[in-house]
């Protein structure tokens, strides 16, 4: 109860303020509850995109009006708004958020055809779509989309989604930006070797890279990886903290299972990391994230990134 009160205090008052004192920071590391968790991932993840819900009503409209073409004609979809995409990557970008939907959290039953969630969220899928006819849709998105939106309303949900992939490690991944993912890659194994240097060691050995297991957690940001309840914890902790927690939110379930993994060869490593235990315990995992250590040499995830990116650019020229 007394939790409860807290968050909504830290909803109440002055936000960017409050968030970081270690008071908040404490209290939020364990897991916001259920009842406020939107409203406070709505305040972290802000709108610099200043996306209002008319504009998400007008994207939904029109990403349904293309659909009906779509069925009535097979020559228009969703992401048609834009006349420089073309019609067979439209046309994909629908097959696909209608084949990922049916994929999306299963268990639930929820999201399938049928299902409450269902319409909502296609409609902000699509409207997604339309919204950056550039980017469409991503296999994974439909993951991020739904833990919005069994949080929040769902224009609400639109404007936090299009915020979240607006972010930099979110960009460089859903665009495949090869060149801007190895950067990522390389800042992460610094600290991976850092944390758990025979691990990395074994890794290495065995040709197991990053991409193999760290693209899918990333692109649902663990939503798709992890049980829900403690995926959600993670985002919690994602939404305050940003894209370094999700590389220390990797490092920690390596921690956890460290034992395990570093006895494995290249054909189980791949199996355990792209299909974690279903029993995963979030008080243990949480205890892992928190022994990895995120500074090397006084330098944070952000600086390492950053000289990463400084050093490709110089190897350009």
């Amino acid at each position: 109860m007394r939790f409860y009160a807290f968050c909504k205090t830290l909803y109440l008052c002055k936000f960017p303020h409050v968030k970081r004192t270690k008071k908040t920071r404490d209290m939020w590391w364990q897991g916001l509850p259920t009842n406020v968790r939107g409203k406070v991932w709505k305040l972290a993840i802000g709108n610099d995109l200043n996306l209002t819900p008319e504009l998400y009503e007008i994207c939904a409209c029109r990403a349904e009006d293309r659909i009906k073409q779509t069925c009535d004609s097979d020559t228009a979809s969703v992401s048609d708004c834009s006349p420089e995409v073309s019609t067979s990557n439209r046309e994909a970008s629908v097959e696909l958020i209608k084949l990922d939907i049916s994929r999306t959290f299963p268990q639930l039953c929820i999201f399938q055809k049928g299902g409450p969630y269902h319409d909502l969220l296609h409609s902000l899928l699509g409207a997604y779509a339309c919204y950056r006819p550039d980017v469409g849709y991503v296999q994974g998105m439909s993951f991020i989309a739904a833990v919005l939106l069994l949080n929040m309303d769902v224009a609400d949900a639109f404007i936090c989604f299009a915020n979240l992939l607006n972010r930099p490690c979110q960009v460089a991944f859903f665009r495949i930006d090869e060149a801007m993912m190895k950067f990522y890659f390389q800042t992460y194994e610094e600290f991976f070797k850092e944390n758990m240097p025979s691990l990395f060691r074994h890794f290495s050995k065995t040709n197991v890279t990053p991409d193999i297991y760290l693209i899918d957690w990333i692109f649902s940001l663990y939503s798709k990886s992890l049980p829900l309840d403690i995926a959600c914890r993670v985002w919690d902790i994602f939404c305050r903290d940003g894209e370094e927690f999700l590389f220390r939110t990797a490092l920690g379930i390596l921690k956890l299972y460290e034992d395990i993994l570093i006895h494995q060869e290249f054909i189980l490593l791949a199996q355990f990391l792209t299909k974690l235990p279903e029993d995963i315990s979030s008080d243990s995992l949480f205890k892992s994230i928190e022994l990895i250590n995120m500074n090397i040499d006084k330098k944070k995830f952000s600086q390492i990134l950053a000289s990463k990116k400084e050093q490709g650019k110089m190897e350009m020229t």
